[in-house]
């Protein structure tokens, strides 16, 4: 196990009427934490709090063993990079990339001065040392925002939503260079986000947030494949959720939704965590659902059922389609599948799952 960089203990921290209750995580080092939650859950004033701009009620923040909790936020020696890139519109680049480092009376040191611009060429801006911000593009703004978090080599960066007010194509190169600012810098990452896309991408670790409360956290495909209440099912768009109850037949575990004659099963044991109750909710990703039709459609498979496709939405990779037969239910395949299959609106398939793709929640 890798030595820890942050430990976060039952940290309160009051706003108004909101607040963030008992917030308890750790993160690695060299670990890339998302947080992820709807708008107005926490996320950002909780990043806050770590830089040390907003004080807590009680709790504490330990980085590399040492309590910070209540130091200012110069002493603690974050980096830390807003949604909104906040550059200084009287500086040019290269005054704001340097800022920080300036405050902290690192500005004319020549080993800053390089890093800064190995920085700026690794991120594609030393052309734009020279420009004022009214000049950049969004995605420029950013680059430099992100030059000046890291340009003294903080042991921790903190990144809120800094890729939300980006175009796709921007956004994804973004990624890419986030990612591979990680794996050269070998710092920490606690990155605030909303899209989940950017977790399953960037992270090593996640956590989910809602009204102030921690939801669930792990690494982030397992929070994906196997989440542990509606809330996070529901925020991370599992598409299809069914509620049912488990009964047993000849002794195996089944899974049955009696409004629409469906009936899975039998159930991995393993399914049924603890006390889980007879009523649960059924999980079931739309990539995880097979599809056949024509000849394949006469093949004898267990948990399958008919259905006929309503809708079919084509985007550049895969295909979404509903699907109803048994309840309503979304799939998704490959622009290959699709095609190759020969199917459209109105098609009658047969639908399939393997039981050790399903996930349950207990109902409680």
């Amino acid at each position: 196990m890798k030595p820890l960089l942050l430990q976060v203990s039952a940290l309160n921290v009051q706003a108004g009427r909101f607040a963030l209750q008992n917030i308890s995580f750790s993160l690695e080092m060299g670990a890339y934490f998302i947080i992820l939650g709807p708008t107005g859950c926490g996320k950002t004033m909780l990043l806050e709090t770590l830089a040390g701009l907003r004080k807590p009620v009680s709790g504490k923040i330990l980085l590399k063993g040492k309590d910070i909790t209540y130091l200012p936020p110069e002493e603690r020696g974050l980096g830390f990079a807003y949604q909104d890139s906040l550059l200084y519109p009287f500086l040019n680049v290269k005054e704001n990339i340097l800022f920080g480092a300036k405050a902290g009376k690192k500005g004319r040191d020549v080993n800053i001065l390089k890093r800064m611009d190995r920085l700026a060429e690794a991120m594609g801006i030393s052309h734009l040392l020279p420009r004022y911000p009214s000049a950049l593009s969004g995605g420029e703004k950013q680059r430099v925002s992100l030059a000046r978090a890291i340009l003294t080599n903080p042991p921790l960066l903190l990144l809120d939503e800094p890729l939300s007010a980006l175009d796709p194509q921007t956004r994804d190169s973004m990624r890419t260079l986030l990612q591979e600012i990680h794996q050269a810098e070998g710092m920490g990452i606690i990155h605030v986000t909303h899209d989940f896309n950017e977790a399953l991408q960037l992270g090593t670790q996640a956590l989910v947030m809602n009204n102030g409360n921690i939801q669930q956290q792990g690494d982030p495909l397992t929070v994906f494949e196997k989440p542990g209440s509606l809330f996070v099912a529901g925020f991370l768009q599992s598409e299809n959720i069914v509620k049912g109850i488990i009964e047993r037949e000849g002794g195996s575990p089944w899974f049955k939704n009696v409004e629409n004659d469906l009936s899975l099963g039998p159930l991995p044991e393993d399914l049924l965590r603890g006390n889980m109750p007879n009523e649960v909710y059924l999980v079931i990703h739309a990539g995880q659902i097979e599809v056949s039709c024509g000849e394949e459609f006469c093949d004898q498979r267990t948990n399958s059922w008919t259905a006929l496709v309503e809708k079919a939405i084509i985007n550049s990779s895969h295909v979404d389609l509903t699907c109803k037969g048994k309840g309503c239910w979304h799939v998704t395949l490959s622009r290959h599948e699709w095609q190759s299959r020969a199917m459209d609106v109105g098609s009658k398939v047969k639908l399939s799952v393997k039981m050790e793709r399903i996930h349950l929640i207990s109902n409680s």
